[in-house]
């Protein structure tokens, strides 16, 4: 009969020991990350022990842009102090103005104008450049009854009331230098004349409209229709353009000799009766 041979290996002392220090290696490392963690999570919390607040943002927020707009406004727009009709009003932008936007949100734009920031309604703007006034810069003349404007560079004289011509006010306007007085014995011709008669429009048109050669037309003027005349002066033989208008004491006349009727009536144009 054959014997077995039965072998065994024999363990090295020196695995025991390795486990073992693997195993140590493990737990301190586990240690290690959970004291990390002890001490990371203290140093998050306040020294007080109190709670954190954090201030979280809700809501819409305005949105950043940079856009031109114009004030479309009769009598100009609010500058507000937020986003609300009722909240403070900061100044009155006039209109046409234009401003930079740089917020937007919920109907209301954030703009700068003199130095103030605040809010305006967005439906009272355009991004349509607004038309030229063309008398913008014109200066402004208080009459009898009428507020009127008139070119830069032209001068006005105020001469009263005329008794010769029963006229209560004769107010000459011109891109020359005028009379102190109005010259006696021949006809006072400038640019432009206003006179004030207490006669009603209805009288003073008779008057005009009876004249030889006249042309009539029909216009508006500060709301009101008015009548314009057109004819051939007798005793100057200069073409000139009338325009009567009605008013509250009577009639206002304005007149033109010379070539001056489209600068008459850019000024027709300016005109307020009170």
């Amino acid at each position: 009969m054959l014997s077995k041979n039965i072998y065994r290996i024999k363990k090295s002392p020196l695995a025991g020991r390795r486990k073992k220090f693997l195993t140590i290696a493990v737990i301190l490392a586990c240690a290690s990350l959970f004291v990390f963690s002890i001490v990371r999570f203290s140093a998050m919390k306040p020294a007080s022990g109190n709670k954190v607040e954090v201030a979280v943002a809700t809501g819409d927020q305005p949105v950043t842009k940079e856009l031109a707009v114009y004030v479309n406004a009769d009598g100009g727009l609010s500058l507000r102090e937020s986003r609300d009709a009722g909240s403070k009003r900061l100044t009155l932008i006039p209109n046409g103005t234009k401003l930079t936007v740089t917020q937007e949100l919920d109907g209301w734009y954030k703009v700068s104008f003199e130095g103030k920031d605040g809010w305006i309604s967005k439906q009272f703007t355009t991004t349509a450049v607004p038309a030229v006034d063309p008398t913008k810069d014109w200066k402004i003349f208080a009459g009898s009854g009428y507020t009127i404007k008139y070119q830069v560079g032209w001068n006005v004289q105020d001469y009263g009331k005329n008794e010769t011509t029963g006229m209560t006010s004769v107010v000459a306007f011109s891109n020359q230098s005028l009379p102190a007085t109005i010259p006696a014995g021949s006809d006072f011709i400038a640019p432009v004349v206003v006179n004030t008669t207490a006669k009603t429009a209805v009288d003073t048109n008779k008057s005009y409209a009876s004249m030889a050669g006249v042309t009539v037309e029909s216009l508006t003027v500060a709301g009101r229709t008015a009548q314009k005349y057109t004819f051939t002066s007798p005793t100057s033989n200069t073409q000139v353009t009338t325009v009567v208008v009605a008013s509250s004491s009577g009639s206002i006349i304005f007149s033109e000799a010379g070539g001056y009727s489209e600068d008459l009536l850019k000024m027709l144009n300016t005109l307020t009766i009170s």
